[in-house]
């Protein structure tokens, strides 16, 4: 299977916007009207965007593309998104910098954060997030950033609430545990640049 990974652009909008619609969560409606966007709001978003239904949301998610605050890769198998990684730097995640647990007093470095992995029904269990994360790490490198740093639950979850990524697979693409939470870990990865 050859696997295409692309960071999102302005020109890969479509892509994307076709994948939330039509492919992402066609076995799971429930979460259809995300477009990945939780990780980019506060309280003060969440206020404003009360009551919209997915329409609302998508144009919301349009605005984050075209600005460039939605940051990630496409994986293509064949032409088509296969899978899709929400990777960007730390700070520009307003839930992740709203979350005292995830920062210390020592925070100084750049930071790269994976937050989501989407990938096609039935795609999955072939490796695709796994490439998906190899290209944030060696990106990370040539962008600046000293750590890549991810949150996947804890505990035995089905696919849908792995959406962070399993522990084993950042085990083995060389994360190691930073901190333990009840219900997540942090996994780090220095990089060496």
């Amino acid at each position: 299977m050859d696997v295409k990974i692309c960071p999102l652009s302005r020109e890969l909008a479509d892509d994307y916007f076709d994948f939330f619609d039509n492919v992402a969560f066609c076995d799971h409606e429930e979460w259809s009207w995300c477009y990945c966007t939780y990780y980019h709001f506060d309280s003060e978003i969440e206020k404003e965007l009360d009551g919209v239904d997915k329409n609302g949301l998508r144009e919301y998610a349009v605005k984050l593309v075209k600005e460039g605050i939605i940051n990630g890769y496409l994986a293509y198998v064949d032409g088509k998104v296969a899978g899709w990684c929400n990777a960007g730097d730390k700070a520009g995640y307003k839930r992740l910098c709203a979350n005292k647990d995830l920062w210390s007093d020592a925070d100084d470095a750049k930071v790269k954060s994976v937050v989501c992995f989407i990938i096609a029904p039935k795609m999955r269990n072939q490796g695709i997030a796994t490439l998906l994360l190899k290209r944030v790490c060696e990106d990370a490198a040539s962008e600046g950033f000293s750590c890549v740093e991810a949150y996947p639950a804890c505990g035995t979850l089905d696919c849908y609430m792995n959406f962070h990524g399993y522990i084993s697979m950042y085990e083995k693409s060389g994360f190691v545990l930073h901190k333990r939470f009840d219900d997540y870990c942090i996994m780090q990865k220095n990089i060496v640049i």
